[in-house]
């Protein structure tokens, strides 16, 4: 286990495609091993950074996940440019997606099960979403 933050490898990822959802998914995986959280919570944090970054790739035009160290929490920050979440509440509920339930035929097509934001809120203990015309910046944080 590393003992100090800053001895923690942290980075920022682009994202434009699905190679980078896989990239910025093993550095988060390493990172969380590093830090002597557990492959268990190393897995959650890796679910939670593909979750955002396939998110970027499916509906943003472009973005990048950073993952840094701030006090005692690993931060994770996806930001995206791209089109802003209509319903963030209804976004968060699994089966929806932000304009409401996602028809089950769809379901398949879209490459997921409609989980993905709700499984982020779950896995992390803290969530945030700030969002502008410009796109958006989904912020979460796993404490140590």
């Amino acid at each position: 286990m590393a003992s100090a933050a800053e001895e923690l490898p942290t980075g920022v990822f682009p994202v434009r495609g699905q190679a980078d959802v896989v990239t910025a998914r093993r550095a988060a995986l390493r990172l969380g091993e590093r830090a002597g959280l557990g492959r268990r919570r190393a897995t959650e944090i890796a679910i939670v950074v593909s979750e955002l970054a396939s998110n970027i790739v499916k509906y943003g035009v472009r973005g990048e996940v950073t993952l840094a160290w701030e006090a005692a929490a690993l931060v994770v920050v996806a930001k995206d440019v791209g089109p802003p979440i209509r319903d963030l509440e209804t976004a968060l509920a699994d089966g929806c997606d932000d304009r409401g339930p996602i028809d089950p035929a769809l379901l398949a097509g879209r490459g997921g099960l409609g989980t993905g934001l709700g499984a982020v809120v779950r896995l992390a203990d803290r969530f945030e979403c700030r969002q502008d015309a410009g796109g958006k910046e989904i912020t979460v944080r796993f404490l140590r």
